[in-house]
């Protein structure tokens, strides 16, 4: 089969739609982790009594489990107990008509906490003893601390691996559609369920990410230059 410059073209259009679906999924479990990535970095840079122990084993797990896996245990267990508790509320909402794309931000916003907690560790850890020593010194709490000193330190080290993880979520919204989410590769597929030019769908589906990671590596190293510069001129 020769491949066809127009059917791809069409496939490429139906991709492009789909954009918004693609940038939403990963840019709000992107946000979540980043909130609760933090939180469990903190608590287990500080070592808070138990809850560093619990989230040490919980990163480890969560690590080993893959992204597709993740997705179809949230799936299935929601589609299980979904209706039951709409009734014990006292609610007409099904499972049939929830949004499915809710299941695909749940998800994944466990793996980019996971992820990110990890990312934030590593940039706390990067921040010299002598820095929160200095903070305690002058009377700081250790929020004040957290908040004025190795924050603004860490933050801007850890975003290069944050552009990473929201790459990594941006391709990992193409197994949304396995939980029924039409994402920019579901898109692109099922205009070639009628001629198998699956070729070309696949080509016009690499073009949109190809395009998506670009700007989101752009807007990242844009956000490092202003960090930098803000680290750099509150050095000053």
């Amino acid at each position: 089969m020769n491949f066809s410059f127009s059917f791809m073209l069409i496939a490429l259009r139906a991709a492009v739609s789909k954009i918004p679906v693609t940038v939403t999924l990963a840019i709000f479990p992107l946000f979540i982790g980043l909130v609760l990535g933090l939180l469990i970095a903190l608590a287990r840079f500080f070592k808070v009594r138990g809850l560093a122990f619990i989230f040490r084993w919980l990163v480890t797990i969560v690590k080993g489990i893959p992204v597709v896996l993740l997705l179809l245990v949230f799936y299935v267990v929601t589609a299980n107990v979904y209706d039951p508790l709409m009734s014990a509320l006292g609610l007409s909402l099904t499972f049939k008509n929830l949004n499915k794309a809710i299941i695909a931000v749940a998800a994944l916003s466990v793996y980019s906490s996971i992820g990110l907690s990890e990312v934030f560790r590593g940039a706390l850890a990067s921040v010299k003893k002598g820095q929160y020593d200095a903070g305690f010194a002058v009377g700081l709490t250790k929020f004040q601390v957290l908040r004025r000193i190795v924050l603004p330190q860490a933050i801007p080290v850890s975003l290069p691996m944050m552009c990473n993880i929201l790459i990594a979520l941006t391709k990992a919204v193409a197994l949304a559609s396995m939980v029924a989410v039409v994402d920019v590769m579901s898109a692109a597929v099922i205009t070639a369920t009628s001629n198998y030019r699956f070729l070309e769908a696949y080509i016009a589906a690499a073009l949109v990410y190809w395009g998506i990671c670009l700007v989101i590596e752009r807007v990242f190293a844009a956000l490092e230059k202003i960090a930098a510069r803000a680290v750099r001129d509150t050095a000053l």
